[in-house]
């Protein structure tokens, strides 16, 4: 009866966990319902087209609907409509900028041969005239003037400032005093930024009347809507200074030099791009609401507008074409989003504790589990920061790494899911084939390297008579440790050295000439030069791991194995063998461990050569992450994992089996 009564008690809780599940589940389904509606409405922020195809894409401007002109790296002046190639006119000397006539007729180019252009919408040249240095930027007044900034040399006092009608005819010409990077024809004047992190303001007769420091070299300029200074600099940080001077706001929206800067809307939204092909949306108070990469190459044009939405252009030709309402939604979704994993997060773990709860043998396995953890809540306490380090800087990366696999993460495209292609092209790549043979070539070694040596040393030293030549010998074997190990690889590459290396001048001093070799050199001996390196092989580690193991055998078992008349060579190995397994077991799976990832010497005796003789997927690893490729690399790393884990899995397995018996 006692029994009976508990149960009907805990039917009441079990009927309300199981109702609290179910309650979770449907807002699960609610709220995430509200998040896909949200997100379906407000579609994608950044589009962008097909490369044009026709050079490197310097700087570009609107001249009409759907039209283009642009300068290239090569020196041309195009006329594009669409994504087709109308007009093209080669220019003399290095094309440094462009602008559009305040009228939208003409086109002005200015080049590092001292001269300036004036074409028009059909590439006619209409005019030129030279200035007195090489043009480093132009931009046209609302007044119909041309802004120029030009100069002579590098890093010199000798850089102007000019103000030029279409004649050539100076307004003015202000000397700077040092490398002028950038110019802006403001609304009562020109702005100018320099190499030293500066920019100014010239007055409509050619004054200077301001000056201003800001943080590093100004790489482009551009005007807020109510035309105050937009500067951005070389690593990355956008400024805002009043037409007085005043420094507004700066903020530092990446590391990369900015390549692009311009208000786009009357709130006074801006837009930013970066050479690594990054887009920035930022407020008018400098707060940034909005980043992507939106292309492998960089962001260099302002084109326009086509209703609501922002036209840009890159070096590689591709249009970007930006609805600055979906990138601000996809801003405040992404703080929605963010509240929704908290809130779905919650609701799974009251699933997952009303489910454990309406279970009995789960229910009292948590109470069980609770009480332990009261009992010894210091010792957890004391856990918990190591516990947090781990899950932030072990179990976080190697997710994200798995993530990365599946991906093309890299800082030459946008971040995309690709499924299994980094793994398709892994399984067809030469190099990771060769570098698995010559890993397996190094396990093997490794292994009979670390199981022969340091135990034949442990041995010999263990079954030494005197104590004090135990000591001494065991120091003299495990000082040398505290060489730090690169020394040891360069002073055995050293040896190694054809010309001057030990190894070939002992050879040479002893008649053996003909077997003088490029040890290193030598597609046929690399490898092997590289697993000969630390003769005679005693690793310090495994020696002391064997000598630990041999101590703690019990001294009875050796007087029996005396008594039973078993020698020396019988007590190796009905004795000192089996009994010290489980370090033999631990060294072999250090070292299958360390074969597998490791890179480190080969990096430092031949980065891989010659050719691909000593390549290993470590290495290919460490030149695909050096190469920006990073889902690739990660792929690579997802692979040796799976290495390791059977591994693992298998010394776990021989664990078992040898607890069992």
């Amino acid at each position: 009866m006692p029994n009976l009564s508990r149960e009907k008690g805990a039917l009441p809780l079990v009927s309300n966990a199981l109702r609290t599940a179910i309650g979770a589940v449907i807002l699960i389904i609610i709220a995430n319902l509200l998040y896909y509606f949200a997100f379906a409405s407000s579609g994608e922020p950044v589009q962008v087209s097909s490369p044009l195809g026709s050079g490197r894409i310097m700087k570009a401007i609107e001249v009409g609907s759907r039209t283009t002109a642009a300068i290239t790296s090569d020196s041309r002046l195009i006329i594009v409509e669409g994504r087709q190639l109308l007009l093209e006119k080669k220019l003399a000397g290095t094309v440094a900028d462009l602008a559009l006539s305040a009228d939208k007729n003409k086109i002005y180019v200015g080049t590092s041969d001292r001269k300036v252009f004036v074409f028009d919408l059909s590439l006619n040249e209409q005019s030129s005239f030279n200035v007195n240095g090489r043009v480093i930027a132009l931009d046209s007044g609302a007044s119909g003037e041309l802004a120029i900034a030009y100069g002579i040399g590098q890093y010199t006092d000798k850089f102007w400032v000019g103000l030029f009608d279409e004649s050539g005819k100076a307004v003015y010409k202000t000397k700077i005093g040092f490398d002028v990077t950038a110019v802006a024809a403001g609304k009562n004047g020109v702005y100018f930024g320099t190499a030293d992190s500066k920019v100014g303001y010239l007055s409509p007769e050619g004054d200077e009347l301001w000056r201003t420091n800001l943080i590093q070299p100004i790489a482009r300029l551009g005007l807020s809507g109510n035309g105050e200074l937009l500067a951005g600099d070389e690593r990355g940080h956008v400024s805002l200074v009043s037409e007085q001077g005043k420094v507004r706001w700066i903020n530092q929206i990446s590391s990369y030099p900015v390549t692009m800067v311009a208000a786009v809307d009357e709130a006074g939204h801006i837009l930013a791009g970066d050479k690594e092909g990054k887009l920035y949306v930022l407020d008018a108070q400098g707060y940034g609401h909005y980043e992507a990469r939106v292309t492998a190459g960089t962001i260099n044009s302002l084109m326009g507008t086509a209703g609501e939405e922002i036209l840009l252009l890159t070096d590689r030709g591709e249009t970007v074409t930006v609805s600055l309402q979906s990138a601000l939604d996809a801003d405040r979704l992404r703080y929605f989003k963010i509240t929704l994993i908290v809130v779905n997060a919650a609701l799974i773990l009251t699933i997952i504790c009303a489910l454990v709860w309406s279970i009995a043998s789960w229910r009292a396995a948590v109470l069980g589990f609770g009480r332990k953890l009261k009992r010894s809540r210091s010792a957890y306490l004391l856990l918990l920061p190591s516990i947090v380090l781990i899950l932030i800087f072990n179990i976080a990366p190697t997710l994200m790494a798995v993530f990365y696999s599946f991906t093309n993460f890299s800082l030459k495209e946008p971040l995309k899911i690709i499924g299994f292609e980094n793994f398709a092209a892994l399984w067809s790549d030469s190099f990771f084939w060769v570098g698995i043979w010559n890993m397996f070539i190094i396990l093997i070694t490794s292994i009979i390297k670390e199981v022969t040596m340091p135990l034949l040393v442990a041995e010999l030293i263990f079954w030494l008579r005197s104590s004090r030549m135990k000591y001494w010998f065991r120091t003299a074997y495990v000082v040398p440790s505290i060489v730090p190990g690169v020394v040891g690889i360069l002073l055995w590459k050293m040896m190694y050295e054809p010309e001057v290396g030990m190894i070939n001048q002992f050879l040479d001093a002893v008649g053996l000439e003909s077997w003088k070799r490029a040890w290193l050199g030598e597609e046929s001996i690399a490898l092997w030069s590289i697993i000969m390196a630390g003769f005679p092989f005693v690793s310090i580690f495994a020696f002391l791991i064997y000598f630990g193991g041999l101590i703690g055998i019990s001294r009875d078992i050796y007087d029996s194995s005396s008594i039973d008349g078993i020698g020396s060579w019988g007590r190796f190995w009905k004795i000192d063998l089996p009994m010290i397994r489980p370090q033999i077991r631990l060294i072999l799976f250090f070292t299958f461990i360390g074969s597998i990832q490791g890179f480190a010497n080969i990096y430092l005796f031949t980065r891989g050569g010659p050719g691909t003789a000593t390549y290993v997927p470590g290495l290919q690893m460490y030149n695909q992450i050096s190469d920006a490729n990073f889902g690739y690399a990660s792929a690579i790393g997802f692979v040796l994992a799976i290495f390791v884990l059977a591994g693992s899995i298998l010394n776990l397995r021989f664990s078992k089996q040898e607890g069992v018996e």
